[in-house]
């Protein structure tokens, strides 16, 4: 006998044996048609298989797109209220500014304590901008920028080229890169 032989009759007849385990039951019946079922419920159960496996990958995609939209939106919302306070505080820093850029009166001690105070507070909340990423628009020397400045007024000036900033009359900052306030500015024609 031959190896090949010797194997196929060592190799269980799988129609053969599932008709006999089988019984009456939905098996029984003739060898070819047994098989032919099990094949045909094999298929159907792959194919259902792949449907879920499917429905199960698209559920799994929405929930990872859903935790990102969820996390952009609290990032945009975290910044936007972030953005307001600081805005808020912005005006507070003028208000210090106008006031310090009062005359202070001649012998004056108490004056002079008094706007060694403000002094502090207005540097104190500069100081706490500047760590949240809040920095001054630079404007003296240099040229008219609408990205950045708001011409509030033009002057003639001789000592000043044409659309040079002379004056400014609100300080604007920068939020990182992004422009939370601009400048308002005079600029010479």
């Amino acid at each position: 006998m031959t190896k090949k032989k010797r194997k196929e009759e060592e190799q269980p007849d799988v129609a053969r044996d599932l008709s006999r385990d089988a019984g009456d039951g939905p098996l029984a019946g003739t060898p070819g048609a047994d098989v032919q079922s099990v094949e045909s419920e094999s298929e159907n159960l792959r194919a259902e298989l792949d449907e879920l496996n499917g429905k199960w990958l698209r559920a799994l995609a929405d929930l990872d797109n859903y935790r990102k939209r969820v996390e952009r939106d609290r990032r945009r919302w975290s910044g936007a209220a972030r953005e307001d306070i600081i805005l808020d505080l912005l005006d507070v820093v003028d208000s210090f500014e106008r006031a310090l850029a009062c005359e202070n009166p001649k012998g004056s001690s108490r004056g002079s304590s008094l706007r060694e105070g403000v002094e502090l507070i207005l540097k104190q909340l500069t100081d706490v901008l500047r760590k949240h990423g809040v920095t001054p628009i630079e404007t003296r020397a240099c040229e008219f920028d609408p990205n950045f400045h708001e011409a509030v007024g033009h002057v003639e000036s001789a000592e000043h080229d044409p659309d040079q900033v002379v004056e400014e009359t609100q300080r604007g900052y920068l939020l990182g890169e992004r422009l939370l306030r601009c400048s308002k500015v005079i600029v010479s024609k």
